[in-house]
C-alpha cells in the first residue's frame, strides 16, 4: 500500500496455548504489512484457538477459529475456521496441512549405500498417555525391541542420554532433525488417528532419510508417498504385520535404499500453502466487520447465558460437557447429556 493512508483495524486474540504470544506471531506479522492494527477488547476481528472460552465473551465480531490441534471446527460458533479435516464450507474454510516443508525434501540425490550403514530405530516422545497414540506406539516400540534394540532419549520408555538433543523449547527441531539423520528407522506415531492431522512426526524422519513407521492419519496418502515410508493403515494397524516390514526392509538393502530414494510428496502436493492462506486471512478482513448469522433459534444466548452462571458459581459447580447445572429462578437444574436429571434450591449450594 506503499505511503497510502492504511487502515486501522481492531483484533485480539484468544483461547490459544500459553506460549502464544499475542504481540508476536504469524498474524501479526501478515496484518501488520497491509494495516494499522489495534488490539482492543472491542474487535472486528477475534482469532482465536481451542485451549478455552473465552471466546464466547465476545460479541458483534467477525470470529477466526485456528488451531494446531486435532480439532474440528464448530461453524455454529466461528464465521471462519482453519483446520486439517478435509472440509468443505466455501470460503468459509480453509484446509491447510500441519507443516507444509520445503521442496527439498522432494530432492534424494544423497541417498547412498553410506546409509546403510546406520543405528536401527530411534523412539523420541514426551507425551505418554494423552490419546490412542500415545499408547500404541510405546506397545509397539516394546515388540519391536524383541527383534533389534530401540534408542529411546525421550521421557517415554527412556533408554540412553542424547547430549546433542536441544530441550523441547530450545533449537528442538533443528537437533532432532540431526538425530534422526543417525538412524534407519523412526517410529513415527501420532497422538491420535483424525483424517487429514499428519504432525511433524512423519515429515522429520522423511527430511532426515530416516525411513518413518508411521501410525495415524488415514488419509496420509493424500499427500505423502505411500512408497517413502512404512504406513501402519497398509497392515490394518497390525502391529506385528507392521513389525515383519520393518525386517524386510532392514535385511534387504536393495528394498530399503529404494524407499528411501522416493520423493516424500505426492507429485500434487500444494508446496504454497501458506501464500494461499494468507490470502485467505486478507480476503476475510477485507470484507469488513461481517460476522454470519450462525444461530437462527438463539441457541447460543442460552448457551452465553449458561457460560456466564457458570463463570459466578464456578467454585460450587463442577462438570463437563457431558454435565452441566442451570440457574433458574432460584433453582439449579441439573442436565446429563440434555435431560434434566434433578432441580435443588440455589440455596442448598450455598
Amino acid at each position: 500500500m506503499g505511503s497510502e493512508l492504511r487502515k486501522k483495524i481492531k483484533i485480539n486474540f484468544c483461547d490459544f496455548p500459553k506460549t502464544f504470544d499475542i504481540k508476536r506471531n504469524e498474524f501479526i506479522d501478515l496484518l501488520s504489512r497491509y494495516y494499522e492494527v489495534e488490539f482492543s477488547d472491542h474487535p472486528d476481528f477475534l482469532f482465536y484457538s481451542c485451549f478455552g472460552s473465552e471466546y464466547l465473551t465476545y460479541k458483534d465480531c467477525v470470529k477466526i477459529f485456528y488451531t494446531g490441534e486435532n480439532v474440528i471446527p464448530n461453524f455454529n460458533e466461528c464465521d471462519y475456521a482453519s483446520g486439517f479435516d478435509y472440509l468443505n464450507f466455501e470460503d468459509r474454510y480453509f484446509r491447510r496441512n500441519y507443516m507444509v516443508p520445503n521442496r527439498s525434501i522432494n530432492d534424494r540425490t544423497k541417498v547412498s549405500d553410506n546409509l546403510l550403514n546406520r543405528k536401527f530405530c530411534n523412539f523420541i516422545y514426551y507425551n505418554s498417555g494423552s490419546g490412542e497414540g500415545a499408547i500404541l506406539r510405546q506397545e509397539f516400540c516394546k515388540r519391536l525391541m524383541k527383534y533389534k534394540y530401540v534408542d529411546c532419549p525421550g521421557k517415554v520408555l527412556n533408554n540412553m542420554e542424547a547430549e546433542d538433543l536441544e530441550p523441547r523449547f530450545g533449537d528442538w527441531i533443528a537437533s532432532k532433525t540431526e538425530f534422526l539423520k543417525k538412524y534407519k528407522f523412526t517410529i513415527a506415531f501420532e497422538n491420535s488417528s483424525s483424517n487429514g492431522y499428519t504432525t511433524e512426526k512423519l515429515y522429520q524422519p522423511l527430511q532426515s532419510f530416516s525411513v518413518p513407521i508411521y501410525w495415524g492419519n488415514p488419509l496420509v496418502v493424500r499427500d505423502f508417498n505411500p512408497k517413502a515410508f512404512i504406513n501402519s493403515n497398509d497392515y490394518d494397524n497390525d502391529l506385528d504385520a507392521i513389525i515383519e516390514r520393518v525386517k524386510e526392509l532392514d535385511n534387504d538393502p536393495d528394498k530399503y535404499l529404494a524407499m528411501l530414494r522416493e520423493k516424500p510428496m505426492q507429485p500434487n502436493f500444494d508446496f504454497n500453502q501458506q501464500e494461499k492462506f494468507e490470502k485467505w486471512v486478507i480476503d476475510i478482513i477485507e470484507k469488513g466487520n461481517k460476522p454470519f448469522n450462525k444461530d437462527p433459534r438463539n441457541w447460543g444466548g442460552h448457551s452465553q447465558k449458561i457460560y456466564d452462571e457458570w463463570k459466578m458459581y464456578k467454585n460450587i459447580f463442577k462438570g463437563n460437557f457431558w454435565l452441566r447445572r442451570k440457574i433458574k429462578r432460584g433453582y439449579v437444574k441439573t442436565y446429563i447429556m440434555g435431560i434434566r436429571v434433578s432441580k435443588k434450591k440455589l440455596s442448598s449450594y450455598v
